[in-house]
């Protein structure tokens, strides 16, 4: 079963941190995410290296590997807001945990700990 990969570990595969090297193993083997993670990382990317060129290019990266990169759209939105009442997340939160849901991912890949405690096991790089 394929893992949903959170913004947060994107954002760490190209970045200097201690992290770096574990995050980016994990875009080497298929894995969702979202347009909504994707543009999260660009941003955050962007700030932290303050070079939006190379924020784009780390983006464009992505769009070769192996990953699924569902769209957000309006499907997606209905199935977070349908679960809304029964999860206690952000609106992003919702939308990522809702696409690795509707993708029966096995893995939810992320540093942010709101992801404890859900039907999908939240794992760390």
């Amino acid at each position: 079963m394929a893992k949903f990969v959170d913004a947060n570990v994107l954002v760490k595969a190209f970045t200097e941190n201690a992290d770096k090297d574990k995050c980016q193993s994990m875009l080497y083997e298929d894995f969702v995410t979202n347009t909504l993670c994707l543009v999260e990382a660009q941003y955050r990317i962007a700030k932290i290296k303050k070079d939006k060129t190379y924020a784009w290019v780390c983006i464009k990266a992505l769009l070769k590997t192996h990953a699924l990169i569902v769209p957000l759209d309006r499907n997606l939105l209905f199935e977070s807001l349908k679960r809304a009442e029964k999860y206690n997340l952000n609106t992003f939160d919702l939308i990522n945990y809702a696409t690795a849901l509707v993708n029966n991912c096995s893995e939810f890949i992320s540093y942010d700990k709101d992801f404890d405690g859900l039907e999908i096991k939240r794992v760390e790089p």
